[in-house]
């Protein structure tokens, strides 16, 4: 559902026209776990059967899996005499009987699903001819010049809608806002709105509304259940498995995953973690490579942005201690990205950058969100500079009582930014 784009793309990348061709055209579809790249890829497979001799499916997660699964085939298509042949023969040399098979009978289509890593499948394709050859991963890097690359995204609002809605059911009917925001807040992942859509329909009691409460209140609970007998990957599986990984190819990643969770999920400037001790921005810049080559991040010119499942699942297998932690070390970051003077025009377009992280990452009552509301009313946004001080002066009456002379000074300035803001109306 909502992947007719999608489709239209993959298709076009394989359309190999007529004539005869000596290596059959070749795709790999890349994006976040859970993002639909498999279902994509039995769909495309579903709806072009008749245009293939043979479809082949291949989990690819290691060089040995491919090959076993090249060595399935051959143990599937063989017959007779060389049945036995095939039985008796190593993985290696079953994987060998299959490509020099595939060469010789053209019109197939392999599916390799979840490749790992660019060099464990470009062996194999070197030597594959004659037929279409499928590719999903989470890598999203390397695949130039050997195939076509095409990043599958998350679904667009109305067919997340729809999607939810159709795993619900009638039994328990919601209004389209509530299934828009519960959408919304799970990013229009398809894994993550297939995953809410069954549970909601086969928990007895579950509501749409009930389980946006509940995915705040606890979203990895959340995300680690599966429904009793749907059978599907759990979210916080698939991510976790990348996470391990990548923790083994770079200790720095997995660590700037977490920072970036506790920070707004678009458009942070990389500057930002320019300031994290003991590493230098070549470091940084590594481990940022690495985490978007399997899609966990997006990396703009000078900016990232990481999806708020991401984010939320990142966070969800940490310890309070360890998010405590974690959320301390990310409001100083961005303190010190903050520039000393916010009435100085010059520097207010950083501050735009980092205002939005700035919500998140700060606490009302510190020096550097001040900073932030000073620029806020310096640049004319008396409605936002109103909110972000009365969270502050709240803070501050609370921490230092309301006949404090700071928490006074805030109140005197939230009254400022009150009456700026009705005037502006």
């Amino acid at each position: 559902m909502g992947r007719d784009e999608a489709l239209e793309r993959l298709e076009r990348a394989l359309d190999a026209g007529p004539g005869v061709i000596t290596q059959g055209p070749q795709a790999a579809v890349y994006g976040l776990g859970g993002i639909g790249k498999s279902e994509l890829a039995l769909q495309y497979a579903v709806r072009n059967a008749d245009r293939y001799t043979l479809v082949w499916w291949v989990d690819a997660d290691s060089p040995e899996q491919i090959r076993n699964g090249l060595a399935g085939l051959t143990r599937a298509i063989t017959t007779g005499t060389h049945s036995v042949a095939a039985a008796q023969a190593t993985a290696e040399e079953a994987a060998d009987w299959a490509i020099a098979w595939l060469g010789a009978h053209p019109g197939w289509l392999l599916i390799f699903d979840n490749v790992e890593n660019v060099g464990d499948i470009e062996p194999v394709l070197d030597r594959l001819t004659g037929g279409h050859v499928l590719i999903t991963t989470r890598r999203a890097t390397g695949w130039g010049g050997l195939c076509t690359p095409l990043n599958l995204e998350v679904l667009d609002a109305d067919a997340a809608v729809r999607l939810l809605a159709a795993l619900i059911g009638d039994a328990r009917p919601a209004p389209t806002t509530e299934l828009a925001a519960l959408a919304e807040e799970l990013g229009w992942l398809p894994l993550a709105l297939t995953q809410a859509g069954t549970y909601i329909a086969q928990t007895p009691g579950m509501t749409v509304e009930r389980y946006r409460r509940l995915l705040k209140q606890a979203p990895s609970r959340l995300y680690a259940a599966a429904a009793s007998g749907h059978d599907q990957r759990v979210m916080a599986r698939v991510w976790e498995v990348t996470r391990e990984r990548i923790a083994r190819l770079n200790s720095l990643a997995p660590r700037l995953l977490e920072l970036l969770a506790c920070y707004a999920p678009d458009h942070l400037p990389i500057d930002v973690l320019h300031g994290l001790p003991d590493t230098d921005d070549l470091d940084i810049g590594e481990a940022l490579a690495l985490l978007a080559s399997y899609s966990l991040i997006s990396l703009g010119q000078d900016t990232v942005s990481v999806h708020r499942l991401v984010q939320s699942v990142t966070l969800a297998r940490l310890t309070a201690d360890q998010q405590d932690e974690l959320r301390r070390l990310a409001a100083d970051l961005l303190a010190s990205a903050l520039p000393e003077d916010p009435d100085r025009f010059e520097n207010w377009p950083a501050y735009a950058r980092l205002a939005p992280h700035a919500r998140v990452a700060l606490s009302p009552g510190s020096p550097a969100m001040a900073r932030v509301i000073d620029y806020l009313g310096a640049s004319g946004d008396y409605a936002s500079a109103k909110e972000l001080q009365h969270q502050r002066y709240l803070a501050l009456s609370s921490a230092l009582g309301p006949e404090h002379p700071s928490t006074l000074t805030t109140r005197k300035s939230l009254l400022y930014y009150t009456k700026r803001a009705h005037k502006r109306r």
